[in-house]
């Protein structure tokens, strides 16, 4: 065989191989199908230089150099069109224009008319002789093939980061190919070189797929990835039942004297036993590290906008914020990053993958000056002149893309993402979803921080209305201490002890001390109710929670304005009633806020009545009724709502009952209200109960 043919076959084997990856994409593009156009194209060059090489007459040589003619004016043509669209550059008419030249110069090729009969070169090659028109209709295709290196030379000198890579390594692959295949041409034109250039155009395979995987030509670079890895995973299954053959086959029947057959009886039993196993572990790893499927802009984006722009806790919405893009875009690492103005600097919020937690942006970073400035993502590999300490920044943040938060032209975040563990590149689809993403996150962190500040403010003011309560509560047992204290050195002083024996004076400074301990423990209890009021919200603990007792430390707290505001607390609690499944001071804090609303509701004259009971559907139900002003039904509706309140304005900052059904949800449980003007309002909340007393009544 030739070299002629051995090269033709080279080309086919990569070329049509390079079609078949690209055909494999589930995702139908024009630039996808006009790479796997090309690639034919190429092919069937290929495959019209292999018939060159082994005609034996001229007549089969030039059948075969109609085939190869037709696939090298095509692939000049499928080349202009295939740049044109990748630079998006708009020639329809010219597009039209040069498929016209194609299918004429084809139709000239099959006629015989543009391909003259072959005479005998190089000992054994059957070459084609030009003509006049032959030779017109390759000077066309030469300048459309030098047109379409011309776009992507100048392309290249404006490009950036992986658009520039991908045009350079586009450009380096073509121009190998061409300048190999146009070799073959030199012949023709009498000029006595042998075609050897035509083994270049393999390398044409090498180097683009070397883009592919590199540098995200086309896209495509996923579907190589799995085939080249699945192969591997298929290796490793042949491999393991060679050594299973192996040792049942020839080890065992050295050793064991038994027959063949049943030493291929065993050999089949193993594989037999060990195909499931090895089956469903190449099942997991290939879902797992290999066919992780690209994300759905579409639910991406309505997940983020039904989501995360309805939660209003800081904490939970970076976490989900964090924990959703890292498993959706199968990220191997994602940080959230936040300003902190008092220490201008951008702590970390919420991360996967980042392992430090005590990383920090500070404000005068290059990094973030970039963001800043430009309010666009940037990429690693995005500017050409990066500067080195923003290259090393990127990482020791282990990100590959940085989106800014803004909000109102304030840098308010920056979002870091880390490398896609399938090692994909961020496409100009990714960043552009991400980066309107991004914008609703802002608004939704926004939206966040003013509802914990406002709640930490609603919380203070809670606290204010508690510090006349604390004082009298804490103040009164102080002052009997002071007062017996006083006493007893005032009687001591005066004598009046000294017709006591020691041991009564001993005694008598006991019964002093007692009742200074038992005052000391009556103000501590009350300090302690409002120490654990004042801590922040956190995620809730299942305990074993006694509701008659978390009402009457509230009732503690909230006793001296009841008293002075003349309100009465009616407790219809059974002393059975069974403990629920909840945290401790959450609980106490929902019964804060809903006696506080009841009292103010009230403001003087009225009753409270706090009732509970247990379910038949294992669960505790408590009702908070008042007699205070009620409510309309147009006010009933929005109670829950953020902000929302019925108070006069600078009295209330509308959280209170959020923050209330908000905790009532994370411990379990639901709640309801009902109300009518000028008669009171009833609050309704459910709880689980406690698996103990639930294992109790089963024991009875």
């Amino acid at each position: 065989m030739n070299p002629l043919a051995i090269s033709g076959i080279s080309i086919m084997v990569t070329c049509f191989l390079l079609t078949l990856l690209i055909l494999m994409r589930s995702e139908r593009k024009p630039l996808h199908q006009l790479w796997a156009a090309f690639n034919i194209a190429v092919g069937l060059w290929g495959l019209g230089t292999c018939g060159v090489g082994l005609s034996r007459t001229a007549e089969t040589g030039l059948v075969w150099w109609k085939v190869a003619h037709i696939g090298g004016i095509f692939l000049g043509v499928i080349f202009f069109h295939l740049v044109s669209l990748f630079l998006r550059l708009q020639r329809r008419a010219v597009i039209i224009g040069v498929y016209t030249y194609a299918v004429l110069f084809s139709a000239l090729a099959i006629a015989g008319i543009a391909v003259s009969s072959p005479r005998l070169l190089f000992g054994s090659l059957y070459y084609t002789t030009t003509n006049p028109l032959h030779a017109g209709l390759i000077a066309t295709w030469v300048g459309i093939v030098a047109a379409t290196h011309y776009d992507l030379i100048k392309e290249l000198r404006s490009g950036k980061g992986y658009a520039r890579q991908q045009i350079k390594y586009l450009l380096i692959g073509m121009a190998v190919g061409f300048t190999g295949g146009t070799s073959v041409l030199l012949p023709m034109f009498h000029v006595p070189v042998y075609p050897w250039g035509n083994f270049s155009i393999p390398f044409y395979c090498v180097i683009v797929t070397y883009a592919i995987l590199k540098h995200h030509l086309m896209d495509i670079e996923v579907v190589i990835k799995r085939t080249l890895q699945f192969a591997g995973l298929v290796g490793s299954v042949v491999a393991v039942v060679s050594v299973v053959a192996f040792v049942s086959q020839d080890v065992l029947a050295r050793f064991v004297e038994i027959p063949r057959w049943l030493s291929n009886v065993f050999a089949a039993g193993i594989i037999a036993a060990l195909y499931g196993p090895v089956r469903d572990w190449l099942t997991n790893v290939t879902d797992r590290y290999l066919f992780q499927k690209k994300y759905d802009y579409k639910q991406l984006l309505r997940a983020f906008t039904d989501e995360v722009v309805t939660v209003l806790d800081l904490r939970r919405l970076v976490e989900m914020i964090v924990e959703r893009l890292a498993t959706t875009l199968k990220l191997e690492t994602c940080a959230l990053f936040l300003l902190n103005r008092e220490r201008q600097r951008y702590d970390l919020a919420a991360s996967r993958g980042l392992g430090d937690a005590t990383l920090n942006i500070r404000e005068d970073e290059d990094i973030v000056a970039l963001l800043r400035q430009t309010q666009e993502p940037v990429s690693r590999d995005s500017h050409e002149e990066m500067p080195e300490r923003v290259t090393k920044r990127f990482e020791e943040l282990k990100a590959s893309l940085c989106f800014p938060l803004v909000l109102h032209d304030d840098l308010m975040g920056v979002l870091c993402l880390g490398k896609k563990k399938s090692d994909e590149e961020f496409t100009k689809d990714d960043i552009d979803i991400l980066l309107s993403l991004t914008k609703t996150l802002a608004i939704a962190v926004s939206n966040a921080q003013l509802v914990a500040e406002a709640a930490q403010k609603e919380k203070l003011a809670v606290i204010g209305t508690l510090a006349a309560a604390i004082n009298h509560e804490v103040c009164n047992p102080l002052n009997n201490v002071k007062v017996q204290s006083e006493g007893f050195l005032i009687n001591l002083k005066r004598g009046i002890f000294d017709p006591l024996s020691r041991e009564d004076l001993v005694q008598k400074f006991a019964e002093l001390l007692q009742r200074t301990m038992a005052e000391v423990d009556r103000s501590a209890a009350i300090t302690t109710r409002l120490s654990n009021f004042a801590k922040p919200v956190r995620e809730p603990i299942s305990e074993s929670v006694d509701i008659r007792q978390v009402i009457n430390d509230v009732t503690a707290l909230l006793g001296h304005d009841f008293e002075l505001n003349m309100i009465r607390i009616q407790q219809e609690i059974p002393a059975s009633l069974p403990p629920i499944r909840a945290d401790r001071k959450q609980i106490g804090e929902i019964f804060f806020n809903l006696m506080r609303n009841a009292a103010q509701a009230i403001q003087q004259h009225g009753m409270i009545t706090i009732r509970a009971r247990p379910n038949p559907n294992s669960r505790v139900l408590v009702e908070i009724q008042d007699t205070g002003c009620g409510m309309s039904p147009e006010h009933l509706g929005k109670l829950f709502t953020p902000f929302f309140t019925t108070k006069n304005e600078g009295h209330g900052t509308g959280l209170g009952l959020f923050v209330v059904q908000r905790l009532v949800e994370r411990n379990g449980g639901t709640i309801s209200v009902s109300s009518a003007r000028g008669v009171g309002t009833t609050f309704t909340l459910e709880f689980s109960i406690h698996e103990s007393a639930l294992v109790q009544s089963a024991d009875r």
